[in-house]
């Protein structure tokens, strides 16, 4: 057995994977699931594994694997997710569309299902091992409700109401699961998909007036992990963003 392991999904992502590196060099034993394959994924104490888990099935083998290999981990941090930018209806070549079903499905899927099919998984095998873990639900400001975002704040707020039903569920197990809402992070992503005008409005509605960073999002996970009575609520970490 391992003293500490944690489960980063996305652990591809930028963010995800960002999470995975600091708590290996804390330590930790680090298993990672995503679609693809993280550049640096020979890392010692870093176990991957690629994973759809939108599949509730890949979801449940994979994380089995690990399970065999570590036991039930002390916290899982769900991180996958999609965003995708469309409002409810839109004019397209000179008529009006309505946002398309299939993306609907996979946004929701992406950000909501993931993270309720790790969850259902790991849960499982800490109350089998009589492990008291911790279970931390990456959402987003946009679950205030995005316009342009639809698909995209209602998968997150719904993540919101996930942990906390799961909070009360789960609680008396000495199991927490929380939520952390980052507004807009400084990522590479970030800087190549938002155009520099609309990034310059984004930071000017930020009280800071900055981006937030990736080692602000790692810190709040750590103080989630390490604070025993946070549970079943939604830190948000926006810089006094509010959409």
């Amino acid at each position: 057995m391992h003293d500490r392991s944690l489960l980063v999904t996305g652990a591809a992502g930028e963010i995800g994977g960002y999470l995975a590196t600091e708590f290996l060099n804390d330590g930790w034993t680090v298993c990672g699931l995503d679609q693809k394959r993280p550049s640096d994924v020979n890392r010692q104490g870093f176990w991957f594994q690629e994973c759809d888990l939108s599949d509730g099935a890949d979801a449940e083998n994979k994380i089995e694997v690990f399970h065999e290999r570590i036991g039930a981990f002390d916290a899982v941090v769900n991180c996958a997710g999609l965003i995708a930018n469309s409002p409810l209806v839109s004019f397209v070549d000179g008529r009006l569309r309505h946002h398309d079903f299939v993306l609907w499905n996979r946004v929701v899927s992406g950000c909501l299902s993931t993270a309720f099919h790790v969850t259902a998984c790991t849960v499982l095998k800490m109350l089998g091992s009589g492990k008291r873990g911790v279970i931390v639900n990456i959402s987003s400001v946009c679950s205030r409700g995005n316009p342009g975002q639809v698909a995209y704040s209602a998968a997150k707020a719904g993540l919101n109401g996930l942990t906390a039903a799961l909070a009360k569920e789960l609680g008396t197990f000495g199991i927490r699961v929380v939520a952390l809402s980052p507004g807009f992070i400084d990522t590479k992503s970030t800087r190549e998909h938002v155009p520099a005008a609309k990034l310059k409005e984004i930071m000017s509605s930020v009280p800071l007036k900055r981006l937030g960073k990736m080692e602000e999002v790692a810190s709040a996970v750590k103080f989630i992990l390490t604070n025993g009575y946070v549970n079943g609520t939604v830190i948000e970490l926006h810089g006094g963003q509010v959409l």
